[in-house]
């Protein structure tokens, strides 16, 4: 018998074995990995909020599904401005403001209605006394709010081809294609509200501190409709003095924070003013029963700005003017008492 020669032998063995591997293998489909959420890119432009980003800790981005379920919260932190987040397959109503809804970081802030996209709305805390001023049903006293802006979408859906598409892209990419939340421009919620007085012989008294009634209590957060169905008071400490030449006379001003206030003249807005003077006693109360026409508001500024003025006379004086002079009396020690003193006992409000 002649021997087989070697390369014949292998090919041979090769052969076999390959039929052996074959018969132990199946053909199996090709899996696609499946996602449960879609990644969608989130950025933020504060630059007509009011809010200066700097004095900003947080951010938050809140999804409400349409379906009735309860909010999805995303926070932002470090960057204010850019975040992907990860969301489900549905179609949601977005919120975006500065901050959180934590009542650590209000203190004149408190949010009702978290878990409802129409109704979400910030409101003033209200408080029992501030300084002088006790809560009444009269004076329904409330903290000035910080400032607050908001953006809201009313519809937005992440469907189910979304979910891989999102994570084949790269961040320019997905920038480009899914854009509904990439040009946020949260606006103010607040408002500021500047009050000035004119007063004959400012430097008798030690202390100027005031109330203005009938002011929004609240804003809705998607709508920024202010919420007029119940009113505040807010209080206010008038510590900022320009003195005219001859260092008696002058005007002293304060500017603070509100949701805003009811533009018909219908809503009054009475104004009280105290003064305690140099010597410890209380000057009357200046009572201003509607500053209402006394108010102008610029809405180009960021936040809107709302200045009153009293003791100017300014619609020229008369029986139907609401504003009036502010006379106390010339106190000869005031001249010994300086600004520094006066700043270190003021009440806080």
């Amino acid at each position: 018998m002649k021997r087989m020669k070697w390369g014949y032998t292998s090919t041979l063995l090769l052969a076999v074995a390959a039929q052996l591997l074959l018969a132990g293998c199946e053909r199996r489909p090709l899996v696609v990995r499946e996602f449960e959420t879609a990644l969608i890119p989130v950025s933020i432009d504060w630059s007509k909020s009011g809010v200066p980003i700097d004095e900003m800790h947080r951010a938050t981005v809140m999804l409400f599904p349409r379906d009735g379920s309860a909010p999805l919260e995303y926070l932002m932190e470090g960057n204010l401005t850019y975040r992907t987040i990860e969301v489900p397959v549905g179609v949601y109503s977005v919120l975006v403001f500065n901050e959180t809804t934590s009542e650590g970081d209000w203190n004149g802030i408190s949010f009702i209605n978290t878990d409802n996209f129409d109704d979400f709305a910030a409101i003033g805390r209200s408080t029992i006394s501030r300084g002088f001023y006790a809560y009444s049903a009269a004076l329904p006293l409330t903290e000035n709010p910080e400032p607050l802006a908001a953006w809201a979408l009313e519809r937005f859906e992440v469907t189910k081809d979304m979910l891989v598409r999102s994570r084949s892209k790269s961040r320019a990419e997905l920038d480009d294609e899914i854009v509904d939340l990439t040009h946020v421009v949260p606006s103010s919620r607040t408002e500021q509200m500047v009050v000035t007085a004119r007063v004959t012989n400012l430097a008798s008294s030690m202390q100027a501190t005031g109330t203005i009634n009938n002011l929004a209590s609240g804003v809705y957060m998607a709508s920024g409709e202010k919420i007029y169905s119940s009113l505040a008071a807010h209080a206010f400490v008038l510590n900022g003095r320009v003195y005219d030449a001859d260092g008696k006379s002058g005007t002293t001003t304060k500017t603070f924070n509100i949701f805003g206030h009811h533009p018909s003249e219908a809503t009054i807005k009475p104004m009280n003013i105290d003064f305690i003077l140099i010597d410890g006693t209380a000057h009357p109360t200046e009572v201003f029963d509607d500053v209402h026409p006394l108010i102008t508001r610029d809405e180009e500024a960021l936040p809107p700005l709302n200045t009153v003025k009293i003791g100017h006379m300014a619609l020229g004086g008369g029986e139907d003017d609401p504003d009036h002079p502010i006379v106390l009396p010339d106190m000869d020690m005031a001249s010994s008492v300086s600004v520094d003193d006066w700043d270190e006992i003021l009440i806080p409000l």
